[in-house]
């Protein structure tokens, strides 16, 4: 082998991996995005704001707080002053999750977590009575009634 071919050697081998090794790029994917119904989407709207008004007749406000909310000496926590018995009892009945009272405290503090799961007592279970002060304020029954029937 002459030098001209022994230096071609190493240059034809990184150009024939390099050749080898291309593959033409796919197109990026984009996730197809499942159309809104207009219809459900007036329906999930319309049982967030009766969750909004229940929160806010239940401790003046709703949507996240920075400090923690307390009613009745303690007893009820958060936007929708759930006791915390009644957040282990309901969150065992809906996803079988064991809380300690601990964590129920904390999780009736937030929100997003307590908003799922009075979600969860009024329209699934057909519960409102667990706020018979505003539930009664705010129609809540026939509200619910009014939201079935979209």
């Amino acid at each position: 082998m002459t030098n001209l071919q022994a230096a071609a050697v190493p240059f034809l081998l990184a150009a024939s991996l390099g050749v080898g090794g291309c593959v033409a790029a796919r197109p990026p994917q984009v996730a197809a995005i499942a159309p809104i119904d207009p219809r459900q989407q007036e329906i999930d709207d319309r049982k967030e704001h009766l969750l909004q008004q229940l929160a806010t007749c239940e401790s003046g406000s709703w949507g996240p707080q920075p400090a923690p909310i307390y009613g009745s000496r303690g007893a009820y926590l958060g936007r929708f002053q759930f006791s915390a018995r009644t957040f282990v009892t309901y969150t065992r009945m809906r996803d079988g999750t064991e809380l300690t009272m601990r964590e129920a405290a904390e999780h009736a503090q937030d929100y997003n977590k307590a908003a799922s799961l009075a979600w969860y007592m009024i329209y699934e279970l057909e519960q409102p009575w667990h706020w018979p002060l505003c539930s009664r304020k705010l129609g809540i029954p026939a509200q619910v009634k009014q939201i079935k029937q979209l």
